[in-house]
């Protein structure tokens, strides 16, 4: 294969994998790289079927070219089930190596695979330090990952004083700040060394809490792209003041969930932030998040007089259910109120990330040519 790729114009190899990745890493690296066709080596295929299986659900119609170390026949109707037409066996001769490279080629070209969306990012502000911010962004973003099994990444963009290291109990994984500095050698390898876990959350948090005096532009937006590569959904817990990489953040942002308490203070300033995302031209993005709705009287209708725009989402004071949740590294309970209307918001987050889809049923024929008994490989193509 080292041989013949160099010689087929139509292909680039731009990784070689010497032992089979986890489905999340393969998944990463074809939407990072932005691969159209993987090859295979299906010979341990217990391994390789749940690789298969996992493209043919998730990128249906991904090209895969599966290749084997001798010919065996059991193998294609096992092939067809996973979405795989391309199959080569050793010794693999590079007149037929092109003749299915072309096919890929052609097919592709007829019927391109919808590219990975990229993902969208979701800023959380608080309209003064304590309104809980970090609360709601910690349990919407796990709700995505454990609940909705949307591939999300958290973020603390609190360079100064964030705090979700420590409510997730994260212990020693790399920061925002350390993906920052390592942006020009990022990619998919080094970044999944980097994330930090909890449960199927992966989480870049703020670090030594000493921000660097000034971050670069290029540097944020080369981690944000590779990011939106990787995810469905970004999830970013901002300060509270409008520095530089906060707005960037926020320009980038789909949604800013600008988050305040029923109390007089947390309304004015909730009030002055909206009249300066006003001002950024940023206005027409922001969602106005009400916590602890149920320490005032005041309605909705008069936070929104207060604020200037409509309460989009509610949250309940739980004060028990929040310290006991931060005492466990967890989300709040989706059995209380406050944990249901967190997992509200999640599911407003993932509904435009499910289209409707026309199931399309394969064919037979669509799968196979017979190839002659002179073959030297046994290959099949539309």
């Amino acid at each position: 294969m080292e041989d013949i790729l160099p010689r087929l114009p139509e292909v680039q190899n731009t990784a070689t994998v010497t032992s089979y990745p986890s489905t999340t890493d393969l998944l990463r690296m074809i939407r990072v790289r932005k691969l159209d066709l993987v090859i295979l080596d299906v010979d341990d295929f217990e391994r390789a079927e749940v690789l298969m299986a996992f493209l043919d659900e998730a990128l249906p119609g991904f090209a895969v070219l599966a290749l084997a170390n001798q010919k065996n026949l059991d193998l294609l109707p096992k092939l067809m089930r996973l979405g795989v037409r391309e199959y080569l066996a050793s010794p693999v001769e590079a007149a037929a190596f092109a003749d299915a490279i072309n096919v890929i080629v052609h097919r592709l070209r007829m019927h391109p695979v919808a590219a990975p969306r990229l993902s969208d990012l979701y800023t959380f502000i608080p309209a003064k330090p304590g309104v809980g911010t970090s609360t709601i962004a910690v349990s919407v973003s796990c709700a995505l990952a454990e609940d909705l099994r949307a591939r999300t990444l958290l973020l603390d963009c609190d360079l100064a004083a964030g705090s979700i290291q420590f409510l997730l109990k994260l212990g020693k994984s790399a920061s925002l700040v350390d993906a920052l500095m390592q942006s020009q050698n990022l990619d998919e390898g080094l970044w999944a060394q980097m994330v930090g876990k909890w449960g199927r959350l992966e989480v870049l948090h703020a670090g030594e809490l000493e921000p660097p005096p000034q971050i670069d532009q290029g540097d944020l937006l080369r981690v944000l792209s590779l990011a939106r590569a990787q995810y469905d959904v970004i999830c970013a817990d901002l300060a509270s003041s409008f520095d530089p990489f906060s707005i960037s953040l926020m320009r980038e942002s789909r949604r800013i969930f600008l988050v305040t308490t029923p109390e007089v203070v947390p309304l004015h300033l909730a009030a002055s932030r909206l009249s300066r995302l006003t001002d950024l031209g940023l206005r027409d993005r922001v969602s106005l998040l009400l916590n602890r709705k149920t320490r005032s009287k005041l309605t909705d209708l008069d936070v929104a007089g207060a604020v200037g725009m409509p309460v989009t989402h509610c949250f309940a004071n739980d004060y028990a259910g929040v310290q006991g949740a931060i005492l466990v590294a967890s989300p709040v309970s989706q059995k209380s109120d406050l944990g249901q209307e967190v997992l509200d918001l999640a599911n407003s987050l993932v509904s435009r990330l499910k289209p409707k889809q026309t199931v399309q049923h394969r064919k037979f024929l669509e799968f196979f040519h017979v190839p002659h008994t002179s073959d030297s490989e046994l290959g099949w193509h539309d």
